[in-house]
């Protein structure tokens, strides 16, 4: 997938990547899961028409979301992304090796912790 015609300027909102740990209540030892951030990045809003949802996964999902950002080796499917204050996993990143590429990566909604 090229990205060559996106327009920078279209990456005009914030997406912070991260891990979840297990992280322990000092207070009464119990355990919970914790969104710990890495990094963060500009990205723009992509859609797909419903016929090309479809091919790609299966499904017409409505849990997932698709973001563009500057092409970031950083970013892999064992992360995590906070977005808009939900969170959500990275299903898959659509890489684009050119110089000054562009990555479309496919987020999944997390249940339990988002």
């Amino acid at each position: 997938m090229t990205m060559k015609n996106y327009n920078l300027s279209r990456l005009n909102k914030r997406v912070q990547f991260g891990t979840v740990k297990t992280v322990q209540n000092l207070i009464n030892g119990t355990e919970k899961q914790q969104f710990v951030p890495l990094f963060t990045v500009w990205y723009g809003e992509y859609t797909l028409t419903i016929s090309n949802t479809i091919s790609l996964t299966g499904t017409t999902a409505t849990t997932n979301e698709l973001i563009v950002v500057r092409h970031d080796s950083r970013i892999t499917t064992t992360l995590e992304a906070i977005l808009d204050g939900i969170t959500y996993k990275v299903a898959g990143v659509s890489s684009d090796g050119e110089l000054n590429a562009y990555d479309v990566v496919t987020l999944t909604k997390v249940n339990g912790h988002g």
